[in-house]
């Protein structure tokens, strides 16, 4: 279903992928013009801002302008590659963050090359899965498409009760100075990640729900569900930018330095 379903629709997504191009694009200027935010703990942060820029400059126009995207194999997949993306970065921060608070100075010694070769491996796997499930049944892609995003929601969801559990046992680490750092990204991310859950998580269980029970328990009201679903979906590749400014002292002097 695409906003051809509702027309009404349209302009709200319309607004909503503008807005969460531009704000993922001023995002990345910000990475690249101040080097002290290019360090090793913030390329997979990098990575997740360009897999939301391009699910509000790529995903966004097929999603809403393209009628032939429920037939049309190569749009699916193309439509798919950037949430998944999205999901995928998501799940591999939340990774690398338990990494750096259960073995800090074990995670001091990992090299740049490291991440580099995740960063293109998880794209590689990202397009594979995508094109695959593109290239399902109707049916077997709602289920797919919803198994995926409880997955990599149930990855965010341990990942985080370890670090929380893992930080309130050890409160006197806290003033260490480079382990103080990685924690308070830790907290940051873990409200990126709560923010994220929360958006995507109605949209899994309704697409993961049978169509026949869908059509028993909302009937005519159906498509509209799923539209407003989708466009909290989407708003999830809003959320990131916004706390990077409230929590990121560095990332507000960034974001003002662009604006004068």
């Amino acid at each position: 279903m695409t906003t051809d379903d509702s027309p009404a629709w349209f302009p709200v997504f319309i607004t909503e992928f503008l807005v969460i191009s531009i704000i993922n694009a001023i995002t990345i200027t910000a990475f690249a013009r101040i080097c002290h935010l290019r360090k090793r703990s913030m390329y997979l942060i990098i990575n997740l801002t360009v897999a939301d820029l391009l699910v509000g400059a790529v995903t966004g126009p097929l999603f809403s302008l393209k009628p032939q995207i429920e037939s049309n194999v190569l749009i699916r997949g193309i439509t798919l590659t950037f949430p998944i993306a999205s999901q995928v970065n998501l799940s591999l921060i939340s990774l690398e963050r338990l990494h750096a608070t259960l073995f800090p100075f074990r995670h001091c010694l990992i090299k740049k090359r490291l991440y580099f070769a995740i960063i293109v491996g998880s794209w590689l796997i990202i397009f594979a899965i995508a094109f695959v499930m593109a290239n399902l049944s109707k049916q077997a892609f709602r289920y797919a498409l919803a198994s995926f995003s409880v997955l990599t929601l149930l990855v965010l969801t341990v990942s985080y009760v370890i670090i929380i559990v893992n930080v309130q046992r050890s409160p006197h680490s806290q003033h260490h100075g480079s382990i103080h750092t990685e924690r308070k990204l830790s907290i940051t991310l873990f409200i990126v990640t709560g923010v994220s859950v929360l958006t995507i998580l109605p949209w899994a269980v309704f697409h993961s729900m049978p169509v026949d029970l869908q059509e028993e328990l909302f009937n005519a009201s159906r498509i509209e569900i799923h539209l407003v679903l989708a466009a909290i979906y989407f708003a999830s590749s809003i959320v990131n930018p916004l706390v990077y400014a409230i929590r990121m002292r560095e990332f507000r002097k960034a974001i003002r330095n662009l604006v004068c």
